[in-house]
């Protein structure tokens, strides 16, 4: 230890001393050049510290675009800036557009090059055209702040075209703006609609999807039409390999919960099931007949299961049988009409075993109609349903609410 101390003392005492030797040392060797990696190391001042002058580029699009110093310095790896002339009439004509600080700043980190662009050759046009096809300001605004992939490709050679391609997919302009505002956050929707969207109808066309179900789907998902299409044609093969009918809007459903899963959260939904008793034929056969069960959250359905099952007795493969249930609200739908039902069943006005499908299934002015209305003289059911009426309060103990209801 002391032989460490003594080196690192005698090491800051050679610097002092080459530091204070320097102007003799320049006098009698003055014509020799030492090399940079000595000089470096008996500097005081460290390369790359704080108090380095940031480039011009960085100031700029911290105090003129708001983007934060880790930001500016990542957006300046993709953007050199001479002077603040030409940046300047760009923010200036975003912020005449509707484009607000925050927007313009999430639009320059992502899209740093926009700030060399031609403001009114360039993206002037493109905003302009975007509003002559109906999309209003805010959308616009949104849309190009969250993927400036809008603003990024060039009007007559990428966009009009695309245009083209949608406005004969979806006929009318408000169409073609609400499939720019489901998939452009998400896409690079115009590389998708050039490349992808007519080989992709053509592939759902030979398996059997009719006009009508193409239709829903660039209404409903039309994320589906811009992916890859050695993609699209994989995820097909796998939802037929289901068994689900592709003339079907639910094999269209299925189409896009596969798309949107990755393989693990489709392992993870699957295995939630699983816990509750589900083996994974009735896994698939509840996904054949409602898909959009595996979308929920593992709160949700571990929520809704356990009320179900554990509090109403309910049989877990009645549920696999008949999925939906677990779409639907457990607070103003299942709980309301299991409460209901129990309160008919303590007055022994419906009999056991009630069946799931038959009892949560029916539409509420069914439910209501025969299970609410019919015995509202002998109880007021509908304040039960409505949760103003509690068990107690109907004069049954709470043991006697506990009463399996499937």
């Amino acid at each position: 230890m002391s032989l460490l101390l003594s080196a690192i003392s005698s090491s800051c005492l050679l610097r002092e001393q080459l530091m204070v030797a320097a102007p003799s040392i320049a006098r009698v060797y003055g014509s020799i050049r030492f090399p940079a990696n000595f000089i470096r190391l008996f500097s005081s001042k460290k390369l790359g510290s704080s108090d380095e002058k940031p480039s011009f580029t960085v100031s700029y699009l911290i105090n003129s675009c708001g983007l934060s110093s880790k930001a500016a310095i990542s957006a300046s790896k993709k953007l050199h800036l001479n002077s603040p002339e030409n940046p300047d009439l760009v923010l200036k004509l975003l912020n005449n557009h509707g484009f607000s600080k925050a927007q313009i700043s999430k639009l320059v980190s992502r899209f740093p090059a926009i700030l060399n662009s031609d403001p009114e050759l360039t993206i002037l046009p493109k905003l302009q055209f975007f509003h002559s096809i109906g999309m209003r300001t805010p959308v616009l605004t949104r849309l190009a702040s969250a993927n400036p992939v809008i603003l990024k490709y060039s009007l007559q050679n990428s966009i009009i075209p695309a245009y083209n391609n949608l406005k004969i997919l979806c006929k009318t302009n408000e169409r073609v703006v609400h499939f720019i505002n489901r998939v452009a956050v998400r896409y690079d929707f115009i590389h998708g609609v050039l490349k992808h969207t007519h080989s992709n109808v053509a592939l759902l066309r030979k398996y059997g999807v009719s006009e009508s179900c193409i239709s829903f789907l660039v209404t409903n998902h039309p994320g589906t039409l811009v992916i890859a299409s050695d993609r699209l044609a994989k995820l097909v093969n796998t939802v037929v390999g289901f068994g689900i009918n592709t003339t079907k809007i639910i094999f269209l459903h299925a189409l896009h919960v596969i798309l949107s899963m990755s393989t693990s959260s489709w392992e993870h939904k699957k295995a939630i099931y699983q816990k509750w008793g589900w083996s994974e034929s009735n896994f698939l056969m509840a996904f054949s007949s409602y898909p959009l069960f595996v979308g929920l959250s593992e709160k949700n359905i571990m929520y809704k299961m356990e009320f179900l099952v554990n509090e109403m007795g309910c049989e877990p493969l009645a549920i696999a049988r008949y999925p939906v249930v677990l779409s639907y609200s457990l607070e103003k739908r299942i709980r309301p009409r299991c409460q209901v039902a129990i309160v008919l069943m303590l007055k022994k006005l419906i009999k056991k075993p009630y069946k799931l499908s038959r009892f949560l299934l029916i539409s509420n002015r069914l439910f209501l109609d025969k299970y609410v209305t019919k015995y509202q003289e002998k109880i007021p059911l509908l304040d039960v349903y409505n949760g103003k009426l509690s068990f107690r309060e109907l004069g049954f103990n709470y043991e006697e609410s506990e009463v399996k209801l499937f």
